[in-house]
């Protein structure tokens, strides 16, 4: 979803937001629009140049539309017509929501759940993926599929991503120090955005973060989208050599939904793959298992491990395993837990 598009829920807008977002439009837009008339006059009396007929033209055009805007910033706030007039329910619903969502990580909104990750071999947990969520003062937890998009659109995503980044290092740091038998060799993954990786201060900043939160480098996981990795690709490949070298482990996230090349494996520093959850899925179809086969085989001969995400039920763990993928997420071993759930359930016996 995009910035432009509109949330699939309903968002209710009081006359009072209405009001309170139409003044913030307004106030936002005015000085700059002074500013665009106050050139465009300038511009149509010619005392920065002089204009051909179609200049003149078009300038007097922009400059009656920069009027018509002030005018209209200029309105009253009680004017209900003019509101309604500028902007729809939707728009300013979206408005509304784009607003809370830049100070939802000030106003403390924000949390992480962690999703285990177990390994097959000892029926052991090996990790968890930290995964954002946002307690919306009155619409109740947002999923991650609707407000992450935004946070990639405007930008926020860099402090929002940082602060995940820097909660899941100490969440796990403090696990470790009290519990240090079940927690010192389990690992944290962090989903990593393209804007992050395209930073190239993000491997000093992902540093700085490990020590300020006394997190050993080992038990770091920073999770990559192929779509990332595409998207910088130079940048991406300097920044993860970086990282691995500090001892942070990289995994590729939804492995198989992109459109990178199999070339790009033997060139960047991973880990890990991690087999989307459409694959495990259609492991319930005739043939199913073939991909995920051939992906198993192709990581463990470039010296690779592989996890399968969304496993939801033991006939998928099975299948698994007989093709030799011996590390699962998903819900079948557990949903995303709050932070005072993991302990009991990593220090409780695990059927």
């Amino acid at each position: 979803m995009t910035s432009t598009q509109f949330l699939n829920f309903h968002y209710p807008v009081s006359t009072e937001i209405k009001d309170g977002i139409f003044l913030d439009i307004s106030n936002n837009l005015r000085n700059p629009l002074t500013a665009i008339q106050m050139a465009l006059d300038l511009l149509s009396c010619g005392q920065l140049g002089t204009l051909s007929k179609q200049q003149h033209h078009i300038v007097e055009i922009a400059a009656n539309n920069a009027q018509r805007l002030i005018r209209l910033t200029s309105a009253s706030k009680g004017d209900r017509e003019v509101v309604n007039t500028v902007i729809s329910e939707k728009e300013l619903a979206q408005i509304k929501f784009e607003q809370d969502l830049e100070k939802a990580l000030s106003r403390n909104e924000f949390s992480l759940c962690y999703q285990p990750i177990l390994s097959l071999k000892n029926n052991k947990i090996i990790g968890f993926e930290a995964l954002i969520r946002w307690q919306h003062p009155t619409l109740g937890t947002i999923s991650p599929d609707t407000f992450i998009p935004l946070t990639e659109t405007s930008g926020a995503i860099i402090k929002i991503g940082k602060w995940v980044l820097k909660e899941a290092c100490s969440q796990l740091c403090k696990w470790q120090q009290e519990f240090p038998e079940h927690f010192a060799s389990l690992t944290v993954s962090v989903n990593v955005s393209s804007k992050q990786l395209a930073n190239p201060d993000f491997a000093a900043e992902v540093q700085q973060i490990l020590q300020e939160t006394g997190l050993k480098s080992q038990s770091l996981v920073l999770e990559i989208t192929e779509t990332a990795i595409i998207d910088n690709d130079i940048q991406a490949k300097e920044t993860l050599t970086k990282l691995q070298n500090a001892g942070i482990r990289i995994y590729i996230d939804d492995f198989g939904m992109g459109y990178s090349s199999l070339s790009r494996l033997y060139e960047l520093p991973l880990n890990v793959i991690k087999i989307d959850r459409y694959f495990v899925e259609k492991l319930d179809c005739p043939n199913g298992n073939h991909i995920i086969e051939a992906i198993t085989n192709m990581a463990h001969n470039l010296g690779l491990e592989v996890i399968a995400e969304g496993v939801e039920t033991s006939e998928q763990i099975l299948k698994l395993q007989s093709l030799g993928c011996h590390q699962v997420q998903g819900y079948f071993l557990s949903k995303p837990l709050e932070k005072y759930a993991i302990a009991p359930f990593v220090c409780g016996e695990i059927q």
